[in-house]
């Protein structure tokens, strides 16, 4: 199973001229090619809805939020995910290479289920120990 990160399932979106969005959507397929289940957290879509309720058109932007997540296994946060998160915030801030709190808690949940992080914020994620990154 691999996580998507937000900026992946943004990515996923682009149009058809977008070289970020066909290296994320060649990914995509090369994950799909190795019957790779797809999941992402609770928390990237809380991200996504923010661009919802940002949108000239909420309605459409819902719709194809509803529509990009369809294929994904939501992850959700459990008590093991915030023991995760307090252990990679206190350690990230201890040694003095914090992360934002949205990517500790993303990368929290994908570390507790064992899954690889889909993200090209390789710099946040590749500082959680024991995470696997899947760059694109």
């Amino acid at each position: 199973m691999a996580v998507a990160d937000t900026n992946f399932l943004l990515d996923l979106t682009r149009g058809p001229g977008s070289r970020i969005g066909k290296k994320a959507r060649a990914l995509l397929r090369r994950l799909a090619a190795d019957d790779e289940p797809l999941a992402t957290t609770r928390f990237n879509v809380a991200e996504l809805l923010v661009g919802v309720a940002r949108a000239r058109d909420s309605e459409a932007e819902r719709s194809k939020i509803e529509h990009l997540l369809r294929p994904f296994t939501i992850l959700e946060f459990h008590a093991d995910s915030a023991e995760a998160f307090g252990l990679i915030v206190g350690h990230l801030q201890s040694t003095g290479t914090p992360i934002g709190d949205m990517d500790a808690l993303i990368g929290a949940v994908a570390l507790q289920v064992g899954h690889p992080v889909v993200t090209r914020n390789v710099r946040h994620f590749e500082r959680i120990a024991g995470l696997q990154v899947i760059p694109y």
